[in-house]
């Protein structure tokens, strides 16, 4: 089969990754052929380069968007339709006398794929991958029934938890739903490296946006550092600007600034891991959570909020510590810096769960179910 994916982002976070490990173990397989369209060149066009997989530089408006007021979002739906359908022109254009097979849409947010399938005749699976609404406050700007039927008529809606599942099926009953976990590369185990200093570190990583929540960690740290700890806290990742100004600035109202870092995007994660002792997921309605497996693969224990999929990757006093408030989260950072063997058991927990959660399996399971496709004619 040849495999149109759609993404909207070229950056290598959560979903950036997991469709970059997709393509990857796709072009491995040699049974299908993939090609993407993606909004800019970057690293993410450098791996496909060197991979010798097919890519188109196009943007992708989104069909959705953060709900403030009315008129504001009134102006956006105006401009923001009208760039939709240039771009569906445009993209069927392009891939008209390309025999596509199947189109694979990377998120939620951009409705291309549903519409590009309708024009070039083809299949359309629908990798779901956030909370839209929940998570982001977003909406759409087409009717509400137009959206429910481009769900419902996708051959397959992928939910990356389930989680997320449940969300579709209330939102969409009609729709065919699989469920797949997304994949890390687990490789070699990630060896731990004492620091001098002895100082107990944390690493909350991922894109820095209000809805996940970092703030609330910066409140915890505020507890344990009046309490007189000490400790290190890493912000590792870039986002919104605004809000990055936010984090920054509250972590020098409170006094914070020897205690937390910004070091923006890692690209050796696997370093960074190896040097910290605890990871944090805050998000309040986490699809999935890539970060979150790949904190257990390095054998950290992860403390998460009881919100969305989390609950599903982390075992609450098995691999990790669950959390419902700001004191509930200083509490669980407290507890993993005063029993640092219950830590470590939690950790080495959490690399053997890890194990479940592979690119190799996502991606089998992913390949398997288009094949299952095909053979529904």
């Amino acid at each position: 089969m040849k495999i149109l994916f759609l993404s909207h982002y070229d950056n290598l976070y959560g979903a950036g990754r997991a469709l970059l490990n997709l393509v990857l173990g796709l072009k491995k397989s040699a049974v299908h052929t993939p090609v993407v369209v993606l909004p800019a060149e970057g690293e993410f066009t450098s791996i496909l380069k060197a991979n010798g997989i097919g890519y188109h530089i196009h943007g992708l408006t989104q069909w959705e968007a953060i709900y403030r007021e009315p008129l504001s979002f009134a102006v956006k739906k105006i401009k923001r339709t009208a760039a939709i359908k240039t771009e569906l022109d445009s993209l069927y254009g392009i891939f008209k006398d390309e025999a596509i097979d199947l189109i694979h849409s990377n998120t939620g947010v951009i409705g291309h794929g549903a519409m590009l399938s309708e024009m070039l005749r083809c299949r359309h699976v629908w990798h779901i991958r956030e909370f839209a609404d929940l998570h982001y406050g977003m909406k759409f700007f087409y009717p509400k029934e137009q959206v429910r039927k481009y769900h419902e008529k996708a051959d397959r809606l992928i939910a990356i938890s389930d989680a997320v599942a449940d969300y579709l099926k209330e939102r969409y009953p009609g729709a065919e739903i699989t469920r797949i976990y997304d994949g890390i590369d687990t490789g070699d185990a990630v060896i731990k490296k004492e620091r001098k200093d002895g100082v107990f570190r944390f690493v909350c990583a991922g894109y820095l946006f209000k809805a996940k929540r970092q703030l609330d960690v910066i409140e915890a740290a505020k507890i344990l550092a009046d309490e007189g700890r000490k400790f290190e806290l890493v912000f590792a990742g870039e986002g919104d600007r605004d809000y990055t100004a936010l984090l920054k600035r509250k972590t020098k109202e409170k006094g914070l600034d020897g205690l937390i870092a910004f070091p923006g995007f890692v690209g050796n994660m696997r370093e960074l891991l190896a040097e910290s002792d605890a990871g944090i997921i805050a998000s309040v309605y986490e699809g999935f959570g890539l970060v979150t497996v790949e904190y257990m693969n390095a054998g950290l224990p992860v403390i998460g909020r009881r919100s969305g999929a989390t609950p599903e990757i982390v075992e609450d006093g098995v691999t990790g510590l669950l959390y419902d408030d700001v004191n509930a989260l200083a509490a669980a950072m407290r507890k993993l810096m005063e029993d640092k063997a219950a830590a470590e058991k939690m950790g080495r927990a959490g690399y053997e769960r890890a194990a479940g959660f592979s690119v190799k399996k996502n991606t089998e399971e992913i390949i398997k179910l288009y094949e299952s496709m095909v053979n529904e004619g």
